[in-house]
C-alpha cells in the first residue's frame, strides 16, 4: 500500500531509484496503484491526475515503448544529460506524489526522488555494462534482465 507513514521515504527512493531505470516505468506503476486505491490527500493537489484510469493508461503506453525503445543500439546513454534529466524529474514526479499521499512536505519528496533517480541511473548503467563485460550478454538481454528486476521492484514498492 502506498499510503504508509512509518516507511514512505523509503518508498519514494525505491519508486525514485525505479524511474533511474526506466523514467517512464516509475510513474506508470505508481498511477496504476493509485488509479485503484486513490489518495485523499492527493485530490487537492496539482498530482490528483496521477489517479485517473486514462493517466494510468496513457503512461502504461509510454512504458512499454520506453521497455522497447531502450533496446534499440542508437539510444544514446542513460547518463547523458537529456535522458539523466528526464529520469531526475520523473523521480521528483514520483517522490512528490508519495510524500503527498502521505502528507508529507511535497517539495521534500520531489527531492528524495529525483536524488534517488539519478543514483539509480548511474547504478543500473555501470550495472548493466558490467552484466555485459563479464558474462558477454547481449545488451538486448541484458536490458531484459533490467526491465525484470525494475518492474519487480516496482511492483513491490507500490505494493509494500
Amino acid at each position: 500500500m502506498l499510503y504508509d507513514q512509518s516507511n514512505y521515504i523509503w518508498k519514494a527512493v525505491g519508486m525514485g531509484a525505479v524511474a533511474g531505470m526506466r523514467a517512464m516505468s516509475a510513474p506508470a506503476l505508481l498511477s496504476d496503484e493509485l488509479s485503484r486505491m486513490p489518495s485523499s490527500s492527493l485530490a487537492h493537489s496539482p498530482l490528483h491526475f496521477l489517479q485517473s484510469d486514462t493517466v494510468a493508461k496513457g503512461l502504461k503506453v509510454l512504458a512499454a515503448t520506453e521497455l522497447l525503445g531502450d533496446k534499440l543500439p542508437k539510444v544514446p546513454d542513460r547518463i547523458k544529460a537529456p535522458s539523466l534529466a528526464i529520469r531526475a524529474v520523473s523521480g521528483a514526479v514520483v517522490g512528490a506524489t508519495v510524500f503527498t499521499a502521505n502528507k508529507a512536505d511535497t517539495a521534500k519528496g520531489a527531492l528524495v526522488g529525483a536524488a534517488a533517480a539519478i543514483a539509480g541511473t548511474f547504478a543500473s548503467f555501470y550495472l548493466r555494462k558490467a552484466i555485459k563485460k563479464y558474462t558477454n550478454l547481449p545488451d538486448s538481454i541484458s536490458g531484459t534482465i533490467e526491465d525484470a528486476i525494475m518492474f519487480s521492484s516496482g511492483l513491490a514498492i507500490t505494493k509494500a
